[in-house]
């Protein structure tokens, strides 16, 4: 994963977080550091899934084609997960990938990361409770968000924007909107009318600051009030 793997959001995951100096070298050699400007389209859907994919720095949209020649962003991937995995078992991608902003990304050829798990049972057998707990998670945030409304849903989005490493600094968390409020509607499944009007809400409850896409969350454990009641 080059030089940046000491610090790599990827491997401090569950995944790869009980790995060998050894194995993290081997590791290494499987995944090619590439770093990617905005808007980069990095596989398309019904391409030939050739790589597994590992986000070190940045954000990657999801989007699926409609039946009617539309596209729908389907999810946003923050540092430290790991897509593209229909590469392990189907020929071709589901879904179109594309970097939201300059990121960092290190990409596994098929075919090397396939010989990498023969070769070491015990990080294959993790990737498969991984996959599961992925199968597992998608699942709880369907059912989860199918009961929430919309200020439930856009306090829970913008809090998944926040940084793991980036706490709050008394009380506020300056972030920047990685999509507009058009794209943010698709994901949530809401209106424009309806992101904008629950956004002007927050400002008017002194919950957030915006102007365009730069927000402040000016009352963070408010706004993680609103998303979980």
């Amino acid at each position: 994963m080059g030089p940046g793997c000491g610090n790599c959001p990827v491997l401090r995951t569950s995944l790869f977080s009980g790995l060998s100096g050894e194995q993290i070298a081997r590791l290494e050699c499987v995944f090619r550091p590439t770093h990617y400007r905005k808007s980069q389209i990095l596989f398309f859907e019904g391409g030939a899934a050739q790589h597994l994919f590992a986000l070190h720095a940045g954000l990657v949209k999801l989007v699926k084609s409609l039946e009617n020649g539309k596209e729908r962003i389907t999810g946003v991937l923050f540092p430290g997960e790991l897509f593209g995995l229909e590469t392990l078992s189907q020929p071709t991608y589901p879904i179109t990938a594309v970097t939201l902003r300059d990121s960092d990304i290190c990409a596994a050829p098929r075919e090397e990361i396939l010989a990498f798990l023969q070769s070491n049972p015990d990080v294959a057998l993790g990737m498969v409770r991984f996959l599961v707990a992925e199968v597992g998670r998608a699942r709880t945030q369907v059912t989860d968000m199918s009961f929430k409304d919309a200020r439930m849903k856009l306090a829970t989005f913008i809090l998944s924007l926040v940084a793991s490493d980036s706490p709050p600094h008394n009380g506020r968390v300056t972030l920047t909107l990685p999509l507009s409020r058009q794209e943010i509607s698709e994901i949530l499944e809401l209106s424009p009318e309806t992101i904008s009007r629950t956004l002007s809400a927050f400002r008017q409850e002194q919950l957030i600051v915006a102007r365009g896409r730069q927000l402040v969350i000016q009352d963070f454990e408010g706004l993680q009030a609103v998303a979980h009641r």
